[in-house]
C-alpha cells in the first residue's frame, strides 16, 4: 500500500552551543585546579620553618669580609662607569641574599619580598624593599651610594 504522506527529517540540534558550553566548562575546570595548587603551594612555603645553621664567629667575620669587598667592587664598578644603577642594585641584592644564605643557610636567594617577610628579619626585608623600586622600575633612579653604605653596615652589624 502506497501513501502519500513523506516522512519528516529527524530533528537534530546545532552543535556549535554545546562545544562552546563544553569548552567554558573546561576552562572553569582548569582555573580551579591551578588556583587550589597555587593555594597549596602558598600555605607550603610559609608553614616551612627555615632550619638556622649555626655558624662560629670566625666563619661569619670571614663571610662579613668576603661579602663586604663584593660591596666595595660593586661600587667601583659603579664609580668607573662599568655598570648602571639597576645592575648595581640587581648586584647588591644578590650579594646580601647570598650573605644571608652563607650565615643563617635560608635560601633567601629564592625568596620574593613578601617571603622575606614572614622569616621576620627586618634588616633583609629592608634592604630587599629598597631594592625593589630601582631594579624594576622603567627608569632605575635611587641613591645608590647611600644603599650600599646602608647594606655594609647590615652586614657588619649582623650576629
Amino acid at each position: 500500500m502506497e501513501t502519500s504522506v513523506k516522512l519528516q527529517e529527524p530533528f537534530s540540534y546545532a552543535v556549535w552551543p554545546i562545544v562552546v558550553v563544553g569548552m567554558i566548562a573546561a576552562a572553569i575546570l582548569v582555573y580551579l585546579i591551578i588556583d587550589k595548587l597555587i593555594e597549596v603551594s602558598k600555605k607550603k612555603r610559609t608553614t616551612e620553618i627555615p632550619v638556622v645553621r649555626q655558624k662560629s664567629f670566625d666563619e661569619v667575620a670571614a663571610i662579613k669580609r668576603k661579602y663586604i669587598a663584593e660591596l666595595y667592587k660593586i661600587e667601583n664598578d659603579l664609580k668607573n662607569h662599568k655598570t648602571g644603577i639597576r645592575a648595581a642594585y640587581q648586584k647588591m641584592s644578590v650579594c646580601i641574599r647570598k650573605f644571608v644564605y652563607e650565615v643563617t643557610g635560608i635560601k633567601v636567594q629564592h625568596y620574593t619580598l613578601f617571603e622575606i617577610k614572614t622569616l621576620n628579619m627586618p634588616m633583609l626585608e629592608e634592604l630587599i624593599a629598597e631594592y625593589y623600586a630601582p631594579e624594576f622600575a622603567r627608569k632605575s633612579v635611587g641613591d645608590i651610594s647611600a644603599s650600599i653604605e646602608k647594606t655594609k653596615r647590615v652586614i657588619e652589624r649582623w650576629n
